[in-house]
Parts: C-alpha cells; structure tokens; sequence
C-alpha cells in the first residue's frame, strides 16, 4: 500500500470529526510523508518515517503555520509493504481517539439541573448503620458553603461522579485553610465540627480525604494546628497530626501528592495515617 492511500484512507474516516471540530485539511504545510489539519482549536499532523515505519500523531493548540511547534501524542507501526484497508481503518480509529480526546469541546451543562450528592442520615451514621462517604462530604461542605455548590456540582459533570481529591485541591481547601487562619471562632468551630463528624462516622475513603487532601494541607504549621486542636476530637487530632508531620517534609509521599498519577478508583482496607497518604496518592 502507497501512504498516500493511507492518508486518503485517514482522511476519509476523520472527516466527520474534523468537521465537527473546524478542523481542515492544510494542503499547502502537507509534503509526501506527513498531512497537516488546522482549525481555530489548533493543529495536528500524522507524520511517516519510511526507516523505522512509524506513524506518529502529534498536536498543538497554537496554530503558528509553517513555524508551529507539535507534541507528539502518539506512535504507531504502520509497515506499508505488508499494510492493507483494514490495518488503515485501525489506525485512523486510533486517531480518532486521539484527536477526539484533546480537541473535543465539552458540551456546557446547565448546572442548575445538576442535583448535589445526596448525604447519609446523621442518625443512621450514629447509630452505625451506615457510614458516610464521600457524596456525604460533597453536601454538607456545600450546605456550610453555597458558594460552591456550583464547582461540586462541575466536578460531578467533569467526571461522572464526585472526585473529591480534585475538588478540594481546586477549590475547597482555599476556603478551609482561610477559615482556619483567619476565620472567626464560629466560623472554625463549624467547619471542624462538620469534618470531625463525617471523619468519626465515615469510610476509611472520607477520612483519608478529610486527615489528607484537607486537613494535611495545614502542614504542620503552628498557628494552623493550634486551630485545629481546639476543636478536633481525640480520635480525630491523632491521625491528622501525624499526617502533617509528613506533609510537612518534602518526600515521596508530598511529591506524588503534588504530582498524581491519573486517578483510579480503589477500595480501602483500613484507616492509617501513612497508609493513608500512600493510597491518596495512588488514587489521584
């Protein structure tokens, strides 16, 4: 098979989606081995080395022209002496995915129809009949907060469900680190009131998240702990200041904590302070 069948072939199956995407075929940056498609999103090119039969796809979102810089996104053997229509058809599928996945425009969702993550009964996680979790912590932070009910309810539509780790990360802990230095006696005592009752009744999950992605942001900081002493429980200040002694410090844990790999939902066994930041870090 001639690449140029195989760009034809490309071209075909992508044609939809470019469409979709304002994306066009740029005749005058495409030479024998590589075609170039831009649009107002940016640009991207599939781009054939004869010697070793890759076929590589790369991007940018700056469209510069014939000084535009590209990413490569990905590579995939293409050997044109053995290539037949199908193995073509694959490889523009994988494409698809590709270009699919850094271009395509998220449909804007009225959050407004958006419900909030419903709570557990306060009387059923007492009695310890059930415990609460996560979409537990979702609303009730955003009762003592309406400010943000709009950025859990994004998150929910971001990501299918509630990802606590990054709504705390991009939103939440700026309003609960600013209550603990500088809030009023109320405003603290609320906030650890409502934590330390969803951390004691909750899911090893929400306590991680709670002693974790929360409360280990104090890092050890005196006037910030001094705050939190006043107004956790017993059970709840162990874990949480031994969590700060090592979000403190810059180690292996605080260095995955700043750079998480890709989530990955994953059930806990039990509540521990290290094993805690060890699972945060594999679940981010």
């Amino acid at each position: 098979m001639e690449l140029n069948q195989v760009f034809n072939i490309i071209d075909k199956n992508l044609s939809e989606t470019n469409k979709n995407l304002g994306f066009k075929r740029a005749d005058s940056l495409c030479s024998d081995n590589e075609v170039v498609y831009t649009g107002d999103l940016g640009a991207y090119r599939l781009s054939y080395d004869g010697k070793s039969s890759i076929m590589s796809f790369e991007c940018t979102y700056e469209n510069a022209g014939a000084e535009t810089e590209y990413n490569t996104i990905a590579r995939s053997l293409l050997e044109l002496d053995t290539a037949d229509d199908k193995e073509a058809k694959s490889l523009s599928n994988e494409m698809l995915d590709e270009i699919e996945g850094m271009f395509k425009v998220k449909k804007q969702v009225n959050l407004d129809k958006v419900k909030m993550p419903k709570s557990v009964s306060r009387t059923k996680a007492k009695r310890g009949t059930i415990s609460y979790d996560v979409d537990s912590l979702a609303n009730r932070f955003g009762a003592l907060y309406p400010e943000f009910k709009n950025d859990i309810k994004q998150n929910i539509v971001d990501y299918g469900e509630f990802l606590p780790e990054t709504f705390f990360a991009e939103h939440g802990n700026a309003k609960v680190l600013s209550i603990i230095k500088n809030g009023t006696e109320a405003e603290q005592k609320r906030l650890f009131k409502m934590l330390g009752e969803i951390f004691e009744d909750g899911t090893n999950e929400v306590q991680d998240i709670i002693g974790v992605t929360i409360l280990g942001e104090m890092k050890n900081d005196p006037e910030m702990m001094a705050v939190a002493d006043k107004y956790m429980s017993e059970y709840m200040a162990g874990p949480v200041h031994e969590i700060n002694k090592i979000t403190a410090k810059n180690n292996r844990y605080t260095k995955k904590l700043k750079n998480p790999p890709a989530y990955k939902p994953k059930k806990k066994k039990g509540f521990n302070p290290t094993n805690a930041l060890s699972e945060m870090n594999n679940n981010r």
